[in-house]
């Protein structure tokens, strides 16, 4: 699977389901006041790392809770347009994405719509001449409500419509697969995603009086069984809990947490793009705002997952076998007069191992990818409610993997290893009132 925005959001919804955030307590947030837009949060939310945290409660506290300053209601609306590039070998990929996002706070719910219309182009490299293949699509169009309960729990209602189109065919599933690994950030993933409904609920509970909370989580999921033969991602049903301790302050917080999932899904004939199973992940994270009004900040965040269970692990869309996924980022908003500087660092790296008697004879496939990337934004407030955001980036790496065949007298191997080349520029305006 492909990473990022979109690929991990349907690699990592549909497997990994990934990481608890851990909740800081309802007190600290309530005490830094933002003093800019924050557009350290959008853009980290569209990072690399976000779609391992794209299940994850990101509820922007300063505005849900229940302060007298705070106004009944606040609307924001963002649109991101991105283009991106990456060769895999001598493989090339690129996409075109429209990011859109509304969101409006009341005093006691947040309610967000998000949805991507996006074109992708792709060599299939199933043949010598590889002819390319170009797809639009429109990821699924996602909707959740967020509801404090009883101070900083929080009970989530949600649900996705089908992708446009709801199943990808069979060449346009190659092309995905020729740069198919979790670490390359690519949003055509979410093409072949099935509808959803969900219910999530968060318990925290502050230790003492030093800003620590343990949390709670467990949710559920149910995703209707799609019709037709073509290629989807199906999870069926989906179960998953949690637990995360966090400290916090007025100025900062830390936090790690451990979350485990588990679907229910058959292989729709071999047209399932969902290995089947579940996955455990821990995640650890710290963030730290600065200056004197709060308006700078840095974060940490690491995370590794491992999968339990699967099935099916011969997905059309990957270039190597689904396997461990860890990665670590490392993000700030450096305020420089009116404007901040967004600067972020990444690396993600999965691995892989399986083991099958081909032909009577043991085989034994190892896969592994790494990307590292960086990227630098730079937030322009235009009058009192625009926020202009232009970004670019660039990634490099590696994949490969070596196929080893036990013979009588030897073992006879053959391998593969590919630069990972790319990079984006995207574009963020948003209106908030």
């Amino acid at each position: 699977m492909n990473a990022g925005s979109a690929t991990l959001r349907r690699s990592l919804s549909t497997a990994i389901m990934a990481v608890l955030f851990v909740v800081p307590s309802r007190a600290a947030s309530q005490a830094r006041s933002p003093q800019r837009p924050d557009t350290l949060s959008t853009r980290v939310r569209d990072s690399l790392l976000a779609a391992v945290l794209a299940d994850t409660l990101d509820l922007d506290l300063d505005t849900l809770g229940v302060s007298p300053q705070l106004p009944v209601l606040r609307q924001s609306f963002t649109v991101r347009p991105t283009a991106r590039r990456y060769s895999v070998g001598t493989v090339n990929a690129s996409e075109e994405t429209s990011y859109a996002s509304w969101v409006a706070r009341f005093r006691y719910a947040t309610l967000r719509l998000d949805l991507t219309p996006l074109t992708y182009s792709g060599d299939t490299a199933t043949t010598a001449e590889r002819p390319p293949v170009v797809f639009n699509g429109l990821s699924p169009i996602s909707g959740r409500l967020d509801i404090p309960i009883r101070r900083a729990d929080t009970l989530r209602v949600f649900a996705q419509s089908t992708s446009f189109p709801g199943a990808l065919s069979s060449i346009d599933a190659q092309a995905l697969g020729a740069v198919g690994t979790s670490t390359i950030d690519l949003d055509a993933g979410s093409i072949g995603s099935a509808a959803r409904l969900g219910m999530r609920y968060v318990l925290t509970q502050p230790i003492g009086n030093a800003g620590v909370s343990l949390s709670l989580r467990s949710g559920v999921e149910y995703d209707p069984k799609p019709n037709g033969s073509s290629v989807v991602s199906w999870r069926g049903t989906t179960i998953h809990g949690g637990v995360g301790i966090s400290k916090s302050t007025t100025n900062a917080t830390l936090g790690a947490s451990a979350q485990v999932t588990r679907s229910f899904a058959d292989s729709l004939d071999g047209q399932n793009l969902f290995p089947g199973g579940g996955m455990i992940t821990v995640d650890a994270r710290a963030l730290r705002f600065y200056g004197p009004d709060g308006g700078g900040s840095v974060s940490l965040n690491g995370f590794y997952s491992r999968p339990f269970d699967i099935e099916r692990n011969d997905q059309p869309t990957r270039l190597i076998p689904i396997g461990d996924f860890a990665g670590i980022i490392a993000a700030a908003s450096i305020p420089v007069g009116r404007f901040s500087v967004l600067p972020s660092l990444s690396h993600l790296r999965e691995s892989s191992t399986a083991a099958a008697i081909v032909n009577g004879r043991e085989t034994t496939l190892d896969a592994n990818g790494y990307t590292s990337t960086v990227s630098v934004g730079v937030s322009v407030p235009i009058g009192r409610v625009i926020t202009l955001t232009p970004e670019v980036g660039g990634a490099f790496g590696t994949v490969g993997q070596v196929v080893s065949a036990q013979f009588p007298r030897r073992v006879r191997s053959r391998s593969f290893s590919d630069p990972i080349r790319g990079g984006w520029v995207a574009l963020e305006l948003s209106i908030s009132r």
